[in-house]
């Protein structure tokens, strides 16, 4: 029997998601839906194991391990469920929480299994079995004590305001805009920051203020700011994050915005996705990643823009990486693009791997934080042989945009910006790595 022959029997295969030879996924027409009255919720069902899911991912094709990819971790989920295999803490702790939650198998997944669901479903019953990482529980408790998960104060929030004027006059708007009356508050527009470029990359917050105000818009800070909950809920911890939702939704309700702007892609992705849901879908105000904002502002006014370091003969060379959380979750891949091609003196050039199968930087899914400096915290062998999978899944991604003539890689998501950035300082690598913002502030609007 011909190669063509066998895989054309495979393809008309009659299944619901058990295993099948392996080579091809059978066709879709011949996809039988699960008989379990959760079919939606436990789409893993599906899964026929065909191995198209080890292509894509990054932790997989670094550790070589059957439990790091979709399709071994659906084989655990199904035999755990069948009582094939017993419950074990320690045990279930790294398959579940090393996977960085990127979405590129439910985009290559042939019988539409719903990865991401399936996977932070899958966390969700694993923390209420009390299996949690220790690093998780200390996220954990800061960001219910101090309203951030790096065990700072929430009073110093908005430190960064004290050097930047744009920041601290936003605060300030904010702050009159309390204590006045609602009809005296002609804000509509307001700056969602996020607690890791509030904390640790204060330089992304000053940038995106001074780019907004570079482009004409006076907004507005959210002094009783909270972190947002996305580490909750891409770690299992989807009640806790709830509170969180609540709070901030309230918040900014009463500010009267009409828009909210953010420049993290964790923050917008989850406002995108988990806060909508929540709201019903009608959370009262609009939605804006910086990307999208600037690009709607810049049309409006019908304003052009120049880099300023460079100039159109000799323009800068960049590449653009993009966000999972900003692409695959929310589908924004084309805003960010005519944006850096409106700049002048400035030339893209894209990777091969981009928009949806773009590969992730290595930093999603808590992976970074859970998993970061794991060597002086943990001391696990194979929590050491994570990090180091990390670390080869970042210069992965490093080694693709020097493959580019792009002398800067460009992203628009702070935990891409600091795990690449990273890496290429690690390496003394020849290529820059910057946020959007960044590269905003260099430029100006006309």
């Amino acid at each position: 029997m011909s190669e063509g022959k066998e895989k054309e029997d495979l393809k008309n295969v009659v299944t619901t998601g058990p295993p099948v030879a392996g080579l091809v996924s059978p066709s879709r027409d011949n996809l039988r839906e699960p008989s379990d009255e959760f079919k939606n919720k436990h789409s893993y069902e599906r899964c026929t194991h065909c191995g198209y899911c080890r292509h894509v991912c990054k932790v997989y094709n670094t550790s070589w391990s059957e439990s790091d990819y979709a399709g071994g971790r659906n084989r655990i989920i199904k035999a755990l469920d069948r009582g094939d295999i017993k419950f074990k803490k320690d045990d279930i702790i790294p398959p579940v929480f090393r996977c960085m939650l990127c979405g590129n198998c439910k985009v290559v997944c042939p019988v539409g299994v719903d990865t991401l669901s399936v996977f932070q479903n899958f966390r969700k019953e694993v923390v209420k079995r009390g299996a949690m990482p220790e690093k998780l529980k200390m996220m954990k408790s800061s960001i219910m004590e101090n309203n951030n998960p790096f065990l700072e104060k929430h009073v110093d929030r908005f430190n960064w305001c004290d050097s930047c004027e744009e920041g601290a006059k936003a605060y300030e708007r904010a702050k009159q805009r309390i204590t006045a009356k609602e009809e005296e508050t002609p804000y509509s527009v307001g700056y969602f920051m996020g607690c890791t470029s509030s904390y640790r990359n204060k330089e992304l917050v000053s940038a995106t203020s001074q780019v907004l105000d570079k482009l004409g818009v006076e907004f507005v800070l959210f002094p009783e700011e909270k972190c947002c909950g996305s580490v909750l809920f891409r770690t299992g911890l989807e009640e806790d994050a709830n509170k969180l939702v609540k709070s901030n939704t309230e918040m900014i309700r009463k500010s009267g915005v009409k828009e909210v702007v953010f420049s993290c892609s964790g923050c917008f992705s989850t406002f995108n996705l988990e806060y909508s849901r929540i709201a019903d879908y009608n959370l009262g105000f609009d939605l804006y990643h910086l990307t999208q904002y600037a690009l709607k502002i810049v049309k409006e006014k019908n304003l052009k823009i120049r880099y300023t370091k460079r100039s159109k003969e000799d323009p800068l060379l960049i590449t653009y990486h993009d966000p999972c959380h900003l692409g695959r979750y929310c589908g924004v891949y084309e805003e960010p693009r005519e944006l850096i091609r409106m700049i002048e003196g400035v030339k893209l050039f894209e990777m091969k791997h981009n928009k949806d199968m773009a590969w992730c930087c290595g930093a999603g899914g808590g992976v970074k934080a859970l998993y970061g400096d794991i060597a002086a915290e943990v001391g696990r062998d194979r929590i050491t042989e994570t990090r180091a999978c990390m670390v080869r899944i970042r210069e992965d991604r490093l080694k693709e945009a020097l493959e580019t003539p792009a002398e800067v890689l460009v992203s628009s998501c702070v935990f891409c910006k600091n795990n690449l950035f990273q890496v290429a300082n690690e390496d003394n690598s020849p290529i820059k790595v910057m946020d959007i913002s960044q590269l905003l502030l260099d430029c100006e609007f006309y």
